[in-house]
Formats: C-alpha cells, sequence, structure tokens
C-alpha cells in the first residue's frame, strides 16, 4: 500500500504547488501577459504558416535556374 499512498501524497503536493502558483499570478496581474504572450505566439505561427504557403506556392511555379556567385568580394 505504500507505493499508491506515495503517488496520492505526490499529486497532491503538485496540486498544493500549482495552487500556489495561481495564486501568485493572480496577485502579480500576469493574467495580461499570458494574454500578450499568446497572442504574439498565434502571430507568430500564422507568419510561419503564411510564409510555408508562399514557399509552396513558389514551388509550384515553373522551376528556374539561379546562379549563385561564390566568389563574392574578390
Amino acid at each position: 500500500m505504500r507505493g499508491p499512498a506515495r503517488g496520492v501524497t505526490r499529486v497532491l503536493e503538485q496540486l498544493a504547488c500549482a495552487e500556489r502558483l495561481f495564486s501568485h499570478m493572480e496577485r502579480r496581474g500576469t493574467e495580461t501577459h499570458v494574454k500578450n504572450a499568446v497572442k504574439e505566439w498565434l502571430l507568430a505561427s500564422r507568419s510561419v504558416i503564411d510564409s510555408v504557403i508562399d514557399t509552396l506556392e513558389e514551388e509550384q511555379a515553373v522551376p528556374t535556374v539561379r546562379k549563385i556567385d561564390i566568389l563574392k568580394g574578390e
């Protein structure tokens, strides 16, 4: 019975830790910061998705040969 009791104790400790974290966040007013961080993440994700779509559309166009100048600066 020692194993399951340990698991329950550990879960209760983690819940207490989460409760302290949320109360601390509430006192510090981090809700606004979290909302802004999520908005920034969503905007960045959308930008990445748009770039991928643009790249895929470019790949569907007729392929062209591109010259790469290796000797730049000489």
